[in-house]
């Protein structure tokens, strides 16, 4: 059976077991996953008391089995803006990231570092890229009366960004979050400028540079990019 305690901020799950045994003993899994068994003529109050005591102890070796299952799935780094940043991972009763010299993702179980990751990542791409929408929409709104588009984002697999000029609408790729913020203003300022030439003519091009006259240095990452995604 399950059964769950409270130890200040903690909050732990356990599997009871109950056998012939002469001790209550305590064992974690290579999942993290606490296991006690005892004889069941033993008050689940007592068995309780006994997890409490050994707290200390879980937290600890439970930090052990997700940085080592954390190194075997490769998860150590997390890309935030062109900068890696290597992964904490802390066993809490709360589910976050925050940046700071590490990436520090606060779990209650190794299972859900991607899930948090992912989440956090689509927070900061709408903290990121709207900001640099609006900017780039009220240049281009003065000189080619642009109304705003709906704005998605999304997971994709082949495209960094695209534009649908007859649904009006801009889709920028969440993964881009992951580079620095010259490449996300290219990428955006790149689908604006398809509202004004559909194709990437030299007039696209022309477009581009009366916004960003550096822009050359982040096509040929996009460029890049979108050659090892058809690879």
């Amino acid at each position: 059976m399950k059964r769950c305690i409270q130890f200040g901020k903690y909050r732990i799950t356990y599997t009871l077991i109950e056998k012939q045994v002469k001790n209550v003993n305590l064992h974690i899994q290579a999942n993290g996953e606490i296991v006690v068994s005892c004889n069941r003529y033993v008050p689940y109050e007592k068995v309780d008391a006994f997890v409490a005591e050994k707290i200390n102890w879980i937290i600890a070796k439970q930090q052990e089995i997700m940085k080592r299952n954390q190194a075997n799935n490769a998860t150590t780094h997390f890309a935030f803006l062109g900068i890696s940043y290597p992964i904490e991972v802390i066993l809490d009763n709360k589910e976050y990231v925050y940046i700071e010299e590490k990436c520090y993702v606060h779990v209650r179980s190794q299972e859900h570092v991607q899930n948090v990751l992912d989440k956090f990542a689509r927070t900061q791409c709408k903290q990121v890229f709207l900001p640099i929408v609006q900017e780039i929409y009220e240049k281009m709104k003065q000189d080619y009366g642009l109304t705003y588009p709906e704005i998605k984002i999304r997971k994709m697999t082949s495209r960094w960004g695209s534009c649908m000029p007859a649904k009006h609408q801009i889709t920028l790729n969440q993964r881009m979050i992951h580079y620095d913020k010259k490449f996300i203003e290219y990428v955006i300022l790149h689908e604006f400028a398809h509202f004004i030439q559909p194709n990437h003519s030299k007039q696209f091009y022309y477009v581009i540079e009366k916004y960003m006259s550096d822009y050359k240095q982040a096509s040929k990452l996009y460029n890049h990019l979108i050659a090892q995604e058809e690879m």
